[in-house]
């Protein structure tokens, strides 16, 4: 018979057993009648004395079998489910418990799980894609706002200009439709595959769209295939809607086509490996390609001679993407003290159940199979916890997105799924490990018998040694809580702080969908000329064009030639750019320094001209001004090609970034002689800037009134989306300690209350003899300041650990200030006090003549 067999009958082997056992037991009984002339009563006790424990022995000859585990893990949880069911307090703040620790560090990690780009121009991107052996497809993507004209009013979409490699490599099937193939990506293909959402939506869900034409940017483009639904790409901040191939960078009537330039890099690029390529294989190869295009191509890829691939667990968050390590670090403490909470718990119940186990060893249980049960029940209980846990996160994750919006590339599509699942249940198996660790090894090296010789009351001495150190470990672990808390709202307030270099008050920004179709580089010159014309007739209103606007975290890196200092190509300097119009300075509020603005004289007719930032002067000409001085940019230039650009003035830091910890060098273009496509639009009024957005939308409608106005914002509405992630976090990280404080106390408080009332009986023989209410308290108090000290000298050093770890990681703040450890040291002292009093008070005023009678 094999086991499977065996398996299946077990009821009917186990009967046969136990009829054996008889047996043998029966035989030597009537032995002792018969041979012996014993009276069978005696017999009866004698054999069984021989014989030793019927029961343990038919255990014992049940472990041999195969099935025995499987059948002691359901015996196991089912008794857990019961010890929990009886217990329903202790059941319920264990899994509140673990719920706030597994669901606070599966939200977390479902936010810090990135895939991250980086940036190449086309004609780059043509080689590597060409030239490699290493990736299956290598795709370009890069962003392109569209508007849907030809029913009603014009529709701003979301739009993603791809290579047509795109879905092959994302390995996704099209409900409706094709994919791209390669001749889409041809110069006047104009093909497009739309949203699940827009299909159902603006389209009607019409399964007949395949093969028809949609209007975007005014030209028509034939609808190749529908994306499933849920589908993003690129999965960061909203939903795209329609994504078309790179022919429409590789057409223009005027200039080259951005297809052709190979300075100008604005795609982001992602590729899957092939088969057996590691990503360091990857990487020499991607390097020993750039290497070759920089050799080629000097001029365009001086700044690009070395490592070019990056892992894509990289950057996409950005700049935020050190804080959210830093809060993926507290959930983590949040979790440790989790378990040192539970650990407790488990404690004083397996004190509580140190007459039960004494027994069951007494009847002749096997002390591994008494630690079994407690760690099945400590997992049972993790379970039910991760359970509420993931659940707890889903309802995070929808709570965080509304509020942290886009400012955090990729939270839109943050979601609960496999992978988050998995790392959950991971999470749930290590916790039950680590809070049933101390319980499990008191059951192993305690003297379990002793409270069956002790009568009802055994000394709790274990569970004193193990709770305190937990304790200490508690506070430790919590004041680093509120160590990291105290840093967090120094950053925020550093960083709302800040001076952004410009004006938010009474200023109102917007953007609009020009297409390049109907709005050729000429016509875009006259048509924003147009434009802000007009609005300067609004009454008390002040108009200008910038690209891209301050303090929206938006850039455009570019290297460039000082004249009088030429730089090899590897040492080229460069820096953010921006491209403004005339009167942009004053209308944002930015003052000028030196030299003089931008004026409508710099235009193509005159000589090209710059105006740089102090922190630029600052950097590439220390000790000397800037004005005067002549760089030539490498990538951008007007229809007379690259010159030498004479900087006309110097500006105040307006930061791009409200999160960067300095301000950024930055240079800046004349509009009229880089007119650059889509540059966004502020105006400033005397009055409300809210109340000024229906004139303005009337001056647009006025001019083309096909023409979608987004993105319309106020000053002060852009400052405080630049600081969203700092709120949040701040928010978070505050709520994670006030967690983890309130663990530490009931920690504290349990340990302490266990205490006295094991020592109840001692203390009220203390009172009786002469001791004092205050000698009393003083004891409970002594106990406390010990457990409080050494959690503190621990907290301290790891909190210095710590500060020193994260470094700059906090938007610019460096360390803190050692006032906020004082702070945090102050609020875990007041916590602990409170926590002791109760149990010190209690223990003051116990009555001897109660507590001597109750033994």
């Amino acid at each position: 018979m094999t086991w499977i067999q065996r398996l299946f009958s077990r009821r009917r082997i186990e009967a046969d057993l136990s009829e054996e056992i008889r047996g043998h037991l029966d035989e030597r009984i009537e032995e002792l009648v018969s041979r012996g002339g014993v009276p069978r009563e005696d017999a009866v006790h004698q054999a069984r004395r021989e014989f030793g424990n019927v029961t343990l022995i038919e255990e014992q000859a049940r472990e041999v079998w195969r099935w025995r585990w499987i059948e002691d893990l359901f015996s196991d949880v089912r008794f857990s489910l019961r010890q929990l069911r009886r217990s329903p307090a202790f059941a319920v703040a264990g899994a509140l418990t673990l719920a706030l620790g597994i669901g606070a560090n599966t939200a977390v990690f479902s936010v810090v799980n990135p895939a991250g780009p980086y940036a190449v121009s086309y004609p780059n991107f043509f080689d590597l894609r060409n030239e490699n052996a290493v990736f299956d497809h290598l795709v370009s993507y890069r962003s392109a706002p569209m508007s849907l004209t030809g029913s009603g009013e014009a529709v701003q979409l979301r739009g993603e200009i791809v290579s047509w490699e795109l879905f092959p490599l994302l390995k996704i099937q099209l409900p409706l439709g094709r994919g791209f193939q390669p001749d889409d990506e041809d110069p006047g293909a104009r093909t497009v595959i739309v949203s699940h959402s827009l299909w159902k939506t603006t389209l009607g869900g019409d399964v007949g769209i395949i093969g028809r034409t949609i209007n975007l940017d005014r030209e028509p483009y034939l609808v190749v295939g529908v994306a499933p639904a849920g589908f993003n790409f690129p999965v960061g901040g909203e939903q795209v809607q329609v994504w078309t191939t790179l022919a429409i960078d590789a057409r223009s009537a005027t200039v080259q086509p951005v297809t052709q330039q190979r300075g100008a890099r604005m795609l982001s690029v992602m590729g899957r490996l092939r088969d057996g390529v590691s990503i360091q294989q990857a990487g020499a190869q991607m390097n020993r390609i750039a290497g070759s295009l920089a050799e080629r191509y000097p001029n365009e890829n001086r700044r690009y001679p070395g490592t070019f691939l990056q892992s894509a667990l990289g950057d996409v968050v950005g700049l935020a993407r050190g804080p959210l390590l830093f809060l993926l670090g507290a959930v983590g403490l949040v979790l440790l003290l989790t378990c040192a909470n539970l650990a407790n718990l488990l404690l004083s119940r397996t004190a509580e159940r140190e007459r039960e186990f004494a027994l069951r060893l007494a009847i002749g249980a096997a002390r591994s199979r008494i630690v079994r049960q407690v760690m099945t029940e400590a997992l049972t209980l993790a379970f039910l916890g991760g359970i509420a846990g993931v659940a707890l996160a889903a309802l995070l994750i929808d709570l965080a997105i509304p509020l942290i919006g886009t400012t955090i590339p990729r939270i839109a599509q943050t979601s609960v799924d496999g992978r988050v699942l998995g790392f959950a249940l991971t999470l749930t198996l290590v916790t039950s490990v680590l809070f049933s660790v101390a319980p499990a090894a008191r059951l192993l090296h305690d003297r379990l018998n002793d409270p069956l010789k002790e009568g009802a009351y055994g000394n709790g001495h274990g569970h004193g040694r193990f709770g305190s150190a937990l304790v200490v470990a508690q506070i430790a672990l919590g004041l680093m809580l509120l160590s990291g808390a105290s840093l967090l709202m120094a950053a925020f307030v550093h960083v709302t702080r800040r001076d952004p270099g410009f004006q938010p008050e009474r200023l109102l920004t917007f953007s609009l969908g020009v297409p390049d179709s109907q709005y050729p580089r000429a016509r875009q010159l006259e048509f924003y000329n147009q434009l802000l014309e007009r609005l300067a007739r609004v009454p008390s209103a002040r108009a200008a064009l910038a690209m891209p606007l301050p303090l929206t975290g938006s850039s455009m890196t570019v290297g460039f030639d000082i004249a009088e200092r030429p730089a090899p190509p590897s040492a080229r300097p460069s820096s953010d750019i921006a491209i403004v119009s005339p009167g942009f300075f004053q209308t944002a509020g930015i003052p000028l320094l030196e030299g003089r603005g931008f004026t409508d004289q710099d235009d193509s007719g005159h000589p090209p001209v710059l105006i740089v930032n102090r922190a630029f002067s600052d950097k590439f000409f220390p000790g000397a001004t800037a004005v005067g001085k002549r760089i030539q940019s490498g990538a951008l230039s007007d229809a007379r090609g690259p010159q030498m650009r004479e900087i006309v003035g110097i500006v105040g830091n307006a930061r791009q970034s409200p999160l960067g910890s300095q301000s950024e060098p930055i240079y800046y273009f004349p509009y009229r002689q880089l007119p650059w496509c889509c540059p966004s639009v502020i105006v400033r009024t005397a009055g409300s800037p809210a109340s000024l957005e229906s004139s303005v939308r009337s001056v647009v409608l006025s001019i083309d009134r096909q023409l979608p106005l987004f993105d319309v914002r106020t000053g002060n509405q852009i400052l405080a989306l630049g600081v969203t992630p700092v709120t949040f976090l701040t928010v978070l990280m505050v709520s994670f300690a006030a967690i983890g404080l309130l663990l530490t106390s009931i920690g504290l408080y349990g340990v302490l209350s266990y205490a006295v009332v094991k020592r109840t009986r001692e203390i009220g023989i203390r009172i009786a003899l002469g001791a004092s209410r205050s000698a009393v308290l003083s004891m409970v108090l002594r106990r406390s300041a010990m457990l409080v000290a050494g959690g503190l000298i621990i907290g301290v050093v790891g909190s210095i650990a710590a500060r020193r770890f994260i470094g700059g990681m906090l938007f610019g703040l460096h360390g803190g200030s050692p006032l906020l450890l004082l702070c945090a040291v102050s609020v875990m002292v007041a916590a602990a006090w409170l926590a002791t009093y109760l149990p010190a008070h209690r223990a003051a005023s116990i009555d001897p003549i109660l507590a001597l009678r109750s033994e």
